[in-house]
């Protein structure tokens, strides 16, 4: 299994609407590509630090979603929401306890 995390820095005062296109779009989209196992979404909402991270089958399937332009297609539904450049990085999922 394989780990997607992207880190990002949102405006505050648009968090909520952040967490709302990322449960209504962001989240159903993952499950509904090949190889997409889920997604999580961690917020410190003091802040505006957000934390996505998405499972994949294995480390091919992450890979497919990031050249294909999936990864950047669901990044950009938040480009008027984000004050930094996301941080990328993947990661093999080694203990899961879910």
């Amino acid at each position: 299994m394989e780990a997607r995390v992207i880190t990002v820095q949102v405006d505050i005062y648009r968090i909520d609407k952040a967490i709302k296109i990322y449960e209504e779009s962001v989240a159903p989209a993952v499950k509904l590509r090949e190889g997409g196992l889920g997604a999580i979404l961690l917020v410190d909402r003091k802040s505006g630090k957000a934390i996505s991270i998405t499972m994949w089958e294995n480390e091919d399937r992450e890979r497919e979603a990031r050249e294909s332009g999936f990864m950047q297609e669901q990044i950009a539904k938040f480009a008027s929401m984000l004050i930094a450049t996301p941080e990328i990085d993947s990661f093999e999922v080694i203990v899961n306890n879910l």
